[in-house]
């Protein structure tokens, strides 16, 4: 049995972590194959999105392996936490927009893999949750970094410092989820998502994705400046010619990523 299973619905990639048994906790393979995975789909112009959900009923991920991480070096344990940033930033380098479908749990490295993705729904059974500091610890994998730019420093430093548990509706409420459903709804409400980017040009959609991301980081005008950089090459391509006649034609665009 892989530990990974990937399947295609439509135009959007679904990536399954299939370790029910260990609440799909993050193993060293796990996030390897997820990282190939993610860059893999770089090269399919067909894929317009990628999914990223769990298998079973439990949990979305219950974090980092334990079991595994147990038996580690220091430096072993360090190379554990750092493979999982370099899987959020396989997803944060991606052209693809990349969807968390989360249920169950979602704790520690699998809250931090969530918050690399692009955008996040959930079932309203979904809990969240950094366990970490009460092991002394604090989550290693960037989720710190990625919190704070979601929510604010206050409201991070709530969440982490008391390692509590909290629930859909307040994920919602944060701005950490974008959307809540019904269990039933999540697989097929992941999948519309991705569906309603099909009416966006990918080109657009690529650039649009870099200077966000790039831009949290820059000064306003240097944010502007990257967002003018990224912006105006779009004016050149066929996908923004076919953009425009579908427009005045009063039609549905067919965009070429070209």
């Amino acid at each position: 049995m892989t530990v990974l299973d990937t399947e295609r619905h439509g135009s959007a990639l679904v990536l399954t972590m299939n370790r029910p048994e260990a609440r799909n906790a993050l193993s060293n393979e796990l996030v390897a194959n997820l990282r190939e995975a993610v860059r893999a789909a770089e090269n399919a112009g067909d894929v317009r999105g990628i999914v990223i959900t769990g298998a079973g009923d439990r949990a979305f991920s219950a974090g980092t392996d334990l079991k595994e991480r147990a038996t580690l070096s220091q430096a072993g344990k360090g190379a554990q936490s750092q493979a999982l940033l370099a899987l959020s930033e396989e997803i944060w380098r991606s052209s693809k927009p990349v969807v968390a479908a989360i249920f169950g749990w979602c704790l520690g490295g699998g809250l931090e893999l969530a918050l690399a993705c692009d955008l996040r729904i959930a079932a309203e059974d979904a809990r969240f949750g950094f366990p970490e500091m009460r092991l002394g610890a604090y989550p290693g994998s960037g989720g710190p970094v990625t919190l704070t730019r979601l929510v604010g420093a206050a409201r991070a430093k709530n969440l982490l410092f008391t390692a509590r548990d909290f629930n859909a509706r307040e994920a919602e409420q944060l701005g950490i989820l974008q959307r809540v459903v019904p269990r039933e709804q999540l697989s097929g409400a992941a999948l519309a998502w991705i569906a309603e980017m099909e009416a966006t040009g990918p080109l657009a959609l690529a650039a649009l994705k870099r200077s966000i991301n790039l831009g949290l980081s820059l000064s306003l005008p240097d944010a502007a400046a990257l967002d003018q950089a990224l912006r105006r090459p779009l004016d050149a391509t066929q996908d923004y010619a076919e953009g425009m006649q579908a427009h005045f034609e009063k039609r549905r665009a067919i965009f070429s990523g070209r």
